[in-house]
């Protein structure tokens, strides 16, 4: 029951979170703004999550993943509030920070509390359906989101996901125990290896640029390029929630059987030839799509497969060091929102498709060479 309400409300959050990459221009509009300080906004987003590793740090103490869930809800709910009530560019800027500090802090809460009650040897296939609501807050978010901007006007997702996201308080409360009792001692299971942290890290950063630097320039892309409506953004956004489930549920199936790093360092390889595929490709629509397609559910597959690693690096500091790896993931999606835009308005899709695939192959690299796979006793 703990999984499915954790799962559900990440569901939200995810949706909150995800939907503003295709309609980014429609946002920017509404601020008033150009993509150049959308993809700023963006980056003050992921910046304020490295504050996450100090917020961490203070409940860590109490042993409260539960309670480290709650504030993470109350933050982005306000967070989403105050950026529909402002309208402006300022009032944007406070209300994507509260989400930057909230969201890493609700999804080092969740893995954490479902780390410690699973075994090392099977937690990619229990934190791979946790993070189901990756995927799922794309695929529901960005056609509901699509309807309401073009039914009422860009703000009302920012209420509706900020106000669910108070209301989904009362769940944490009724469901999940008060608190942590850990049935597995990590510390006994896998004989991590101290220097394969740095380098661990490193392939984090690496797969978090790569992934945003699509992200970011998806939407201006598809409207520019191809003229898409914001209806047929929107089924964008659901086809790449449909791969980004097919990436997840490659890790449930096969990640635990081949190795975490080995899933990790595949699927960062598939990403690189899909992303060579979408340079070729990027001024024809149907073949460009098909490879966006295989190039996010390989990313997908990468990024996820890291996790359970991540969870059992530094297992006497299981939550701290979570919010480590999100914070590397934001150095890396922070550097792409402020290339990413540079990138395309010089180079256009080819030039970033060209970048991405460069990143990837780069992380493929430091996981081979410099990244142990954590030894299952």
């Amino acid at each position: 029951m703990a999984v499915v309400v954790l799962t559900t409300i990440k569901l939200v959050i995810n949706a909150g979170w995800r939907f503003v990459y295709p309609f980014l221009p429609a946002i920017g509009r509404g601020l008033g703004v150009d993509l150049g300080q959308m993809g700023l906004l963006l980056s003050i987003r992921w910046g304020v999550g490295f504050a996450a590793p100090l917020g961490v740090a203070a409940v860590e103490r109490s042993r409260s993943s539960r309670r480290l869930i709650a504030v993470g809800l109350v933050a982005f709910g306000v967070g989403a509030i105050v950026t529909a009530a402002s309208g402006v560019l300022i009032g944007a800027v406070v209300g994507f920070a509260f989400m930057g500090i909230g969201k890493p802090l609700l999804d080092v809460g969740a893995a954490t509390y479902v780390s410690e009650r699973v075994p090392y040897r099977n937690r990619a296939r229990s934190l791979g359906v946790l993070e189901l609501s990756w995927a799922g807050g794309f695929l529901i978010g960005a056609p509901l989101a699509g309807w309401l901007i073009e039914s009422w006007g860009w703000n009302v997702p920012f209420w509706v996901f900020g106000g669910i996201a108070l209301l989904a308080l009362g769940l944490i409360v009724a469901i999940l125990a008060p608190h942590d009792h850990s049935q597995t001692d990590g510390s006994n299971q896998v004989d991590p290896s101290r220097a394969t942290v740095g380098p661990f890290l490193f392939s984090v950063v690496i797969a978090g640029f790569t992934l945003e630097l699509i992200f970011v320039v998806m939407g201006t892309w598809l409207e520019g390029s191809f003229g898409l409506s914001l209806f047929a953004l929107a089924g964008v956004g659901a086809l790449l929630g449909v791969a980004e489930l097919g990436g997840e549920g490659l890790m449930v199936a096969f990640t635990d059987r081949i190795g975490k790093r080995n899933s990790f360092a595949v699927g960062l390889a598939a990403t690189a030839v899909s992303l060579v595929a979408l340079a070729f490709w990027s001024v024809n629509l149907v073949p460009a799509l098909a490879a966006l397609f295989l190039a996010i559910l390989a990313l997908e597959l990468a990024v996820i497969s890291g996790l359970p690693m991540a969870s059992e690096l530094r297992p006497a500091r299981r939550a701290r060091f979570l919010a480590w790896t999100l914070v590397a993931a934001g150095v890396g999606r922070l550097a792409a929102d402020l290339v990413g835009p540079v990138v395309f308005q010089r180079w256009d899709m080819t030039g970033v498709a060209s970048l991405a695939a460069a990143s990837a192959l780069a992380g493929v690299g430091v996981l081979v060479f410099a990244v142990d796979d954590i030894a299952v006793k």
